[in-house]
């Protein structure tokens, strides 16, 4: 069985997102809104004062009393979120070049800057060859500019330097140090069988518990396609990924089908 415990709890601003990302979740009342709270341990007061944080800072907007709809702000977030659905076509054949992206000279001293960096580069699937440089498999179909250009968008410095070159030459390179490839294959399987037992039980369990763990491990599920290296197949198991995805797809509509179940109970 899956262990939601092991899972941090979302917060209120996590949960209402991730949930209004469906699209069979158009909108939801502020009772709704307490109930799923109540679901993940949280009071309704805390979820009250978080609705309208989300309201002021543009994440939802009011359409009726008492009812909110997804804002401006919040289609963003959902829709980046959503983007697990077409990560394995972003991929195609490798052809041994590399891409490369050269951040020394952009210092270290600003940590909100370091920290936005790392995360862009780490979105797209780089690791850290050596100090400011940074290294992945050029596997992507988009070109080296495109690539560029969505680290930038992702909050990257425009001042980075991106190359691709033809092969990584070192004494000390070990390409199982910046990719573990045992530990992201034990998490694809673990992940997808976790889903698979998950959909067995089914219907056996609570509306309650199905709802709760159905967007726990949904949401691990996704964490790792979204933030996952997109390795070619000479360095890491294909099959075990793109078998993970594939169960994925299936997941989400068996939770979105558990969600409508508890919704129904309220």
């Amino acid at each position: 069985m899956f262990e939601s415990k092991t899972h941090a709890a979302p917060t209120p601003k996590r949960l209402v997102l991730s949930l209004l990302s469906s699209p069979d979740l158009q909108e939801i009342s502020a009772r709704e809104y307490a109930q799923w709270g109540l679901l993940f341990g949280i009071d309704p007061t805390s979820m009250r004062v978080a609705l309208g944080r989300l309201v002021k800072a543009g994440f939802l907007r009011s359409v009726a009393r008492g009812r909110y709809a997804i804002g401006e702000r919040g289609k963003v977030l959902s829709e980046t979120a959503r983007g697990w659905v077409s990560r394995e076509q972003r991929i195609g054949p490798w052809d041994g070049q590399w891409l490369l992206v050269h951040t020394a000279h952009l210092g270290r001293r600003d940590k909100t800057a370091l920290t936005t960096r790392e995360r862009a580069l780490a979105l797209v699937g780089f690791a850290t060859l050596s100090s400011g440089l940074w290294c992945r498999p050029a596997n992507y179909l988009e070109t080296p500019a495109q690539t560029r250009s969505r680290l930038v968008e992702l909050g990257l410095e425009s001042r980075a330097i991106l190359v691709r070159g033809d092969s990584l030459l070192g004494e000390s390179l070990s390409l199982e140090e910046l990719w573990p490839r045992h530990d992201l294959e034990s998490r694809y399987r673990a992940l997808t069988n976790a889903m698979q037992e998950s959909m067995q039980r089914g219907s056996a369990q609570h509306s309650d518990t199905l709802a709760r763990e159905t967007f726990l491990l949904g949401e691990a599920v996704i964490r790792q396609i979204n933030s996952d290296p997109l390795l070619p197949g000479s360095m890491i198991d294909v099959n075990a990924r793109r078998k993970m995805h594939e169960t994925m797809v299936a997941y989400d509509s068996f939770g979105r089908g558990a969600w409508a179940r508890f919704q129904v109970n309220f």
